[in-house]
């Protein structure tokens, strides 16, 4: 099973989506899932579409927010059907796959949306990268477990023909790189830089600046020893 690999729901309403999540899941090798505030779980109906898998369920997280199931990851991939106006970096599946493999010993979190709505903008801003799986034009819903399954089938495939490369630096994780950031924003806002007119579109910016930059621990600590440095003197 590829340990390092997070597959994290956001507020699914159907408790039969999270069971045939965890039946692709297990199918794939794969077997941690995180839920963000699900509508209905535990559920009979969950186990009951979970076909052999309920271990998946039994050890599932469930967190209240977005940022809690991403804090220990060191990448964050939001998948979304919809096409988006901000800037967040995209990747194709082939793309993603390769990623991946750069990560392999690190935890990544691989996001899905509500069923009806998908991941919201702000949800997809604490994401390094949105991916979208191809569909034909006539109809371009997919069914969240299916979406799963995709995902876990083409991982799996590729661990199977490519080597896994291994990276020598200690990436920051997500908790790490968003403490940065909301230090980083609130200096902007000190020096009048963020105002009621750019916030949100400066706000955005920012987290998907910092999202592609692939931060060690001790540069996050650097930054936040010189942006500490920097509140300080403003405060003189």
């Amino acid at each position: 099973m590829s340990s390092n690999i997070n597959i994290v729901l956001v507020n699914t309403s159907h408790p039969g989506n999270i069971g045939s999540t965890a039946r692709a899941m297990k199918t794939m090798g794969l077997k941690n899932l995180t839920l963000v505030k699900p509508k209905n779980f535990p559920s009979d109906v969950a186990n009951a579409q979970a076909v052999g898998c309920i271990d998946i369920l039994n050890n599932a997280t469930i967190t209240k927010l977005l940022e809690d199931a991403l804090s220990s990851s060191k990448l964050a991939i939001g998948f979304s059907a919809r096409s988006r106006k901000s800037n967040i970096p995209s990747l194709s599946i082939n793309e993603l796959m390769r990623l991946l493999h750069e990560y392999s010993n690190d935890n990544v979190a691989i996001v899905f949306g509500n069923e009806q709505s998908g991941l919201s903008n702000d949800e997809l801003q604490l994401c390094n990268y949105l991916v979208s799986i191809p569909t034909d034009s006539a109809y371009t819903s997919l069914n969240l477990a299916s979406s799963v399954q995709i995902f876990s089938y083409e991982y799996f495939k590729s661990c199977n023909i490519e080597p896994v490369s291994k990276k020598t630096l200690d990436l920051a994780n997500h908790s790490s790189k968003l403490v940065l950031i909301e230090k980083f924003l609130f200096i902007m806002s000190q020096l009048n830089i963020i105002t009621d007119k750019n916030k949100k579109s400066l706000i955005q910016n920012i987290h998907i600046i910092f999202n592609k930059t692939n931060f060690t621990d001790n540069e996050v600590n650097l930054y936040l020893g010189i942006l500490s440095k920097i509140e300080k003197a403003l405060k003189k």
